[in-house]
């Protein structure tokens, strides 16, 4: 798969957005939503924000971002500060509540395995839908105000954005099989590794004194870093399981009315 989805035509934008010191920088435009289309140039989701370049600057501001929905932790970003010199985006974040899961937490249960760090991405994945009900709440009023184009991201830009993102898109009424699509971009412009191999000094993500990252089993980093469509699949059916549908979940979860979403999807659809 390249970086262009197939569902794109000729003429789009790219999906991609090429940056020396981003990873899986990229926007969510083009895809097809019932009758309509998602605009370009409103939505991107992406990893980590500290590792720009001159040059990367310079590309990002021609965006004109308005808000940067940072979903990451408060230790994360405090480790790795955003590094965002267009003066005008506002940077959103918000609390890590009492029961906060961690990748980190979830796979000390588990075998030190590939198998055992894919069941506690699965869990991880089952866990997050409800915790991050007031971030992706954030994300959607940060919409309805106005404050677009927007930047959504985590560390990676996998597994927090990627269920936000999920989450816009079906509300957008993007079906399933596209949302996952989205998703799985990621194994073919996120070489995550490779990224963080070449900041050994940043300690992303589970790169830290307690579990270094770069010392793990292949299979491990292989589970850890890969877009498994079951995983996105295990927030989707937990969302199910929990709320009974994805529009029960947008009104119990993150108390979106039906006004509202309409709102969202005249910002964001042509």
């Amino acid at each position: 798969m390249n970086a262009r989805s197939d569902r794109d035509q000729d003429a789009s934008p790219p999906r991609l957005i090429q940056l020396e010191g981003g990873v899986n920088f990229r926007d969510i435009g083009g895809y097809r939503a019932a009758h309509r289309t998602v605009r370009w140039g409103k939505v991107f989701r992406t990893g980590v924000l500290c590792y720009f370049t001159a040059a990367d600057h310079k590309a990002v501001d021609q965006l004109n971002i308005r808000a940067i929905c940072d979903l990451r932790r408060a230790e994360e970003r405090h480790r790795e500060p955003t590094q965002w010199t267009h003066g005008s985006a506002e940077g959103l974040s918000w609390e890590d509540g009492v029961s906060m899961p961690t990748i980190r937490a979830i796979s000390a249960t588990r075998p030190a395995t590939g198998a055992g760090m894919r069941d506690s991405m699965v869990e991880l994945y089952r866990a997050l839908p409800t915790w991050m009900g007031p971030r992706i709440r954030g994300f959607f009023d940060c919409i309805t105000t106005g404050r677009v184009p927007v930047v959504v991201h985590c560390a990676a830009g996998k597994d927090r954005t990627g269920i936000a993102i999920a989450v816009l898109l079906a509300a957008l009424g993007v079906d399933r099989d596209t949302i996952i699509e989205d998703y799985l971009l990621t194994n073919a412009v996120g070489n995550f590794e490779r990224f963080i191999e070449a900041r050994k000094d940043s300690h992303l993500g589970l790169a830290d004194a307690h579990q270094p990252l770069l010392t793990m089993s292949q299979d491990m980093r292989e589970a850890l870093f890969r877009a498994d469509p079951d995983y996105l699949d295990a927030a989707l059916a937990q969302i199910d399981l929990e709320y009974g549908d994805m529009e029960n979940y947008l009104a119990s979860c993150l108390s979106l009315d039906d006004r509202t979403i309409a709102q969202v999807r005249d910002i964001l659809l042509e």
